[in-house]
């Protein structure tokens, strides 16, 4: 697989991670309207679980996503770099977005107008993630051939 396939590839699980954005926000809107009321303790422990693990998820897939990436460059075949780099890269969009989903469906849910920090912050480190043309070659420098070409 090639560089802009690469590229094409992250491009496309990116925008299906905020597809599935915009889908949790419609089932918190919707399930906000058919949920009543949720006993306050249940909402403390919901919202501290949501808060830890965005606190903790953040620079655990970061680093996580170091890690990885420089045990990739250790793969025989470019194909394996490649196979590996996209999976690392879907790990550490599916770990912000399951603190996102977990957030948004709080905050419509359990109306807490604090979970609107927490969606702000995740929304910010997932624009952040956006797989673009130079992020790539920076991340992918890591393992590319040694006359550091884009192997098209």
């Amino acid at each position: 697989m090639g560089f802009s396939k690469t590229h094409k590839q992250l491009k496309y699980d990116f925008v299906f991670a905020v597809g599935v954005a915009l889908l949790g926000v419609l089932i918190g809107y919707i399930a906000a309207m058919y949920i009543s009321e949720v006993s306050p303790s249940v909402v403390n422990v919901l919202k501290t679980i949501v808060i830890l693990y965005v606190l903790i998820s953040i620079p655990l897939s970061l680093s996580l996503f170091k890690r990885r990436l420089a045990k990739i460059s250790t793969y025989g075949a470019h194909e394996d770099k490649i196979r590996g780099y996209i999976n690392i890269s879907r790990i550490r969009i599916l770990f912000i977005m399951i603190g996102l989903l977990c957030a948004i469906i709080l905050f419509f849910v359990c109306k807490l107008n604090d979970m609107l920090y927490l969606i702000g912050i995740e929304l910010i480190i997932l624009v952040l993630c956006i797989p673009t043309h130079n992020r790539l070659e920076q991340e992918m420098a890591v393992f590319m051939p040694e006359n550091n070409e884009i192997v098209e």
